[in-house]
């Protein structure tokens, strides 16, 4: 992806504890990939990420120090940014803990995946499937569709039609359909994506009660 970005804006899209797919590069046919997890910035200085302990098992770590390093990964903005960029090990650490410090780049690409905003939400609701009502939390809203996490083991299934319950329902309408889109599985809990058959209007009023109950 080209460049949309000058560095002073990296800090909006890489957030504390959010995972990083990062390549090392030594040679054209000498490349590793590994998981990785963000774990802080210095201004203009450095990024730090962990180090996962299938690199520390490996050869690669002697050949870290300058390496070419491109690192990829989706931001939890309104619109679901890919973002990309290359950079260079700086210095490692071992202890007290497994650490990679890369060089800030001065330029990155991003790119939104969704087609619609979506408002960060903490709001009561219930999911009815079937004379099923399951209590849960929606935690996001977009005019596609919504996102709610639970404690309760849905007994539903992917492309199953659901209601939700919520002071927001009025807003999606009794004919829309209400889908299930995909059903992840938390540490504790579930997180179910809903989508509406028909996208809704982003209406004044819509758009003033979302705002009223979104976290920032």
């Amino acid at each position: 992806m080209p460049a949309t970005h000058t560095k002073d804006k990296l800090h909006r899209f890489l957030k504390l504890g959010m995972k990083l797919s990062t390549r090392f590069e030594f040679g054209p046919n000498d490349q590793y990939t590994y998981s990785t997890t963000y774990l802080g910035m210095k201004e203009n200085a450095y990024l730090i990420l962990d180090i996962p302990i299938r690199l520390l098992e490996e050869q690669v770590m002697r050949k870290l120090p300058n390496a070419d390093i491109i690192v990829r990964a989706v931001s939890d903005t309104e619109l679901g940014h890919v973002i990309a960029f290359k950079s260079s090990v700086l210095m490692t650490a071992v202890r007290p803990s497994p650490l990679l410090f890369i060089r800030i780049p001065g330029t990155f690409a991003t790119k939104p995946i969704r087609e619609y905003e979506r408002y960060k939400l903490q709001m009561d609701c219930k999911i009815v499937h079937t004379g099923n009502v399951y209590d849960g939390v929606l935690i996001d809203f977009s005019r596609a569709g919504v996102g709610i996490s639970t404690l309760f083991e849905p007994e539903f299934n992917v492309g199953e039609n659901i209601s939700i319950d919520s002071s927001l329902s009025h807003h999606i309408g009794k004919e829309n359909k209400c889908v299930i889109a995909n059903i992840k599985k938390l540490v504790k809990g579930w997180v179910i994506g809903i989508k509406f058959e028909n996208p809704i209007e982003m209406t004044h009023e819509l758009k003033t009660e979302l705002l009223e109950h979104s976290i920032f």
